[in-house]
């Protein structure tokens, strides 16, 4: 098993990081050396000095870079759909497959931490392979003050709340039910943007809509085993608190650069799940579960897999990747390729956990991949949109 997770992480990581960096968008504009030039028939410029310059004031058209940019959110966007959705199968794992079965608030402040110390290790690596969005603000921040650490206080709260409710529902209901419910936010995040003015185009809200009635069809399965009212339920909640910081990320994502943002995010995630762990968690709970896996060398190695997997590659890679990602394709068209999380999440529990995936299994991945299609083939966003709220 954690054979496999390695491949798929190298996998992911290529697919990820090393894209182009040569299709980063300019904003500059043209710009050319006028030489005197002699009048003929054919020619409607007047003469100016030969050491002249002139600046092209036509309309600028969008950049072909844009589509480039576009293109390359999308490729991120679908790798790191790909990370998130190995967390429910690797959680679930934990729960389902160790002889003692970690406390839930142990289990995250363990991870948060993780992801705080793989950022500060590894963030300058990220940052410097990664390209920043054309459409970042000037005046964005780029060090850790005021406006990252607010950014980060309000994304690690709506982050850490959504983590907590997502790891109490997986612990109650199976990796690829929760997971399904959890991309309610592929619903929730397209109609609060609608609701708030934002044009969507026509083409995204039809994948959006097959998107939808792939996650119905999933969660009729009825092969899908160890489902649980409560755990669904919890698992919805997640979802809200989900789409509530995707939303939240769009609007903080233009006025600080990636390194800043996620560090601090993922700073508050983790003390106040430590917080949480100590004040809520009962300790010594967590303390009993430390002795007893320490004494089971397969139930520690998986609970170290675990944890390391969730840490560094689920919260801290996938959202330092997350920033740039959504700023390019805009945060409903990326609603549309985090919507095949389940069915990643369904393909890793059938190989990892012997969890079937039925009839219905299948036709709601069918669906899943029609939906990409169309929002791959959906116009770029105008990156010269004149309208008072534009799509991105």
């Amino acid at each position: 098993m954690h054979l496999q997770f390695l491949v798929l992480l190298q996998a992911t990581a290529h697919a990820c990081y090393w894209l182009p960096q040569s299709l980063q968008t300019s904003n500059l504009r043209s710009v050319r050396p006028c030489l005197s030039l002699l009048p003929s028939e054919k020619s409607r410029f007047s003469l100016v000095p030969a050491d002249g310059v002139a600046l092209d004031e036509t309309p600028l058209e969008t950049p072909v870079t844009t589509t480039a940019e576009y293109r390359r959110g999308l490729l991120t966007v679908g790798g790191i759909t790909v990370l998130f959705a190995s967390n429910s199968p690797a959680v679930h794992a934990v729960f389902s497959n160790a002889a003692v079965a970690p406390p839930v608030l142990l289990l995250n402040a363990a991870v948060s931490i993780v992801a705080l110390t793989g950022l500060l290790f590894g963030g300058d690596l990220l940052a410097s392979s990664t390209p920043l969005a054309s459409t970042l603000s000037v005046t964005a921040s780029r060090t850790i003050e005021k406006t990252s650490v607010q950014a980060g206080l309000e994304l690690g709260l709506w982050k850490m709340l959504g983590t907590v409710a997502n790891l109490f529902g997986l612990s109650l209901t199976s990796a690829d039910h929760g997971a399904f419910l959890i991309q309610l936010t592929t619903l929730i995040v397209p109609v609060v943007q609608g609701a708030s003015g934002v044009p969507i185009p026509r083409k995204v809200w039809c994948a959006i809509g097959l998107a939808i009635c792939g996650i119905f069809l999933f969660t009729q399965d009825p092969d899908s085993s160890g489902a649980s009212l409560r755990g669904d339920g919890l698992c919805v909640l997640a979802a809200c608190l989900y789409a509530t910081y995707d939303l939240r990320l769009f609007k903080w994502g233009k006025l600080v650069t990636p390194l800043p943002l996620i560090t601090t995010k993922i700073f508050t995630q983790a003390a106040l799940s430590v917080l949480l762990f100590l004040t809520v968690g009962a300790p010594t709970e967590g303390i009993r579960y430390i002795s007893d896996v320490l004494a089971s060398p397969d139930d520690l190695c998986l609970f170290g897999f675990v944890t390391l997997w969730c840490g560094i590659a689920v919260n801290a890679v996938a959202p330092f990747l997350q920033v740039g990602g959504q700023q390019a394709v805009g945060p409903a068209r990326a609603q549309v390729l985090y919507a095949s999380q389940p069915l990643w999440a369904a393909l890793l529990s059938l190989a990892l956990l012997d969890e079937t995936v039925g009839p219905e299994g299948l036709a709601g991945g069918a669906l899943f991949l029609a939906a990409v299609f169309l929002a791959a083939t959906a116009p770029a966003p105008d990156a010269n949109c004149k309208d008072e709220i534009c799509e991105i």
